[in-house]
């Protein structure tokens, strides 16, 4: 499996998630907790650019994160003690938020909210931003295309213009377009960045095609261990995401959702560590694909994400 700074190769794997993601991914994401997704939009300017950005968007990569949390101060603890997080509180109109940081550079935001009472409450969630060249057109043609607009495009100082989408699987998605434009492709990934992301979807093909027609994806077969029809999409000839078939064990009407997923050094002291901070492992570490070990983890809200431990054959000597 590629990290999403790496140039896409013939052949490229897709990251499997096979039967151990039927873990508890089980509870649907209903409209309540997608609201509870929407920021308040900060009061200043927010963050200067980062150094390293690109003159222009680059449409399809997956540039930024938010989590949605009922603690933010227990997330801080626990994302900073895990990933070496460091944080900047900013002030909202009527709530909490925080961007996090590796080395200077904003990877996420925090926003905390209370999540909806009920026997069967939703849980937090990861929201991933995909770079987009012009997200109130995006989002006009995503609702053609069957999707639901839950944050209408907006404007907020200091991030870009956004728009909360679901897709026509339910899976929540952020298109943003940034001011000053996107990270750079490099190989510096380091541990805390985002390196990796997945659709689990129970419409595969259809929902490859989706996206494609908003980002402008190169869609190509993913080689996998089944027969199960697994997807890469690819941007600027570099691997984004996988598109992959929701676990067998899930419900025949669970909603489709996306997973990120963290580089770390060590998917088994990681895994170690998110226990020891309260959090819980839903899938043990174990080998992916080209090189790589990974683990899923839940925070102490229940907010699910992935590690990742990858190794790049070409840096280390090993043949491909």
């Amino acid at each position: 499996m590629p990290p999403s700074h790496r140039p896409s190769r013939t052949g490229a794997a897709a990251v499997t998630l096979s039967a151990a993601l039927c873990l508890s991914l089980t509870t649907a994401l209903p409209s309540a907790c997608a609201q509870s997704a929407v920021p308040s939009s900060p009061e200043t300017a927010g963050t200067p650019p980062t150094p390293a950005l690109a003159s222009v968007p680059l449409p399809g990569k997956v540039v930024y994160a938010q989590l949605t949390t009922p603690d933010l101060a227990k997330a801080k603890t626990f994302y900073g003690g895990l990933l070496g997080w460091t944080f900047q509180d900013r002030p909202v109109s009527g709530g909490h938020y925080a961007e996090a940081l590796v080395n200077g550079h904003v990877v996420a935001g925090l926003v905390e909210r209370r999540l909806p009472e009920g026997s069967n409450p939703p849980r937090p969630i990861w929201l991933p931003f995909i770079s987009a060249t012009d997200v109130p057109a995006l989002a006009k043609s995503s609702r053609q295309w069957g999707a639901k607009i839950i944050f209408r495009p907006t404007d907020i100082p200091g991030r870009g213009e956004q728009a909360i989408i679901a897709d026509p699987q339910g899976a929540l998605f952020a298109p943003l377009r940034r001011p000053h434009g996107d990270p750079q492709d490099t190989d510096a990934t380091v541990q805390g960045d985002w390196i990796w992301n997945a659709l689990l979807t129970p419409a595969p093909s259809a929902s490859a095609g989706f996206y494609q027609k908003l980002f402008g994806y190169r869609v190509e077969a993913a080689p996998a261990p089944d027969s199960a029809q697994r997807y890469i999409l690819e941007s600027q000839s570099t691997a984004r995401a996988t598109v992959n078939p929701l676990p067998a064990r899930l419900p025949a009407n669970a909603r489709a959702r996306w997973l990120s997923f963290v580089q770390v050094d060590s998917v088994g002291s990681a895994a170690e560590k998110a226990v020891q901070l309260g959090g819980r492992v839903l899938v043990e570490p174990h080998p992916d694909h080209q090189n790589s070990m990974i683990a899923i983890i839940a925070d102490p809200a229940g907010a699910a994400f992935g590690i990742m431990e990858w190794h790049d054959p070409i840096a280390t000597g090993d043949t491909k």
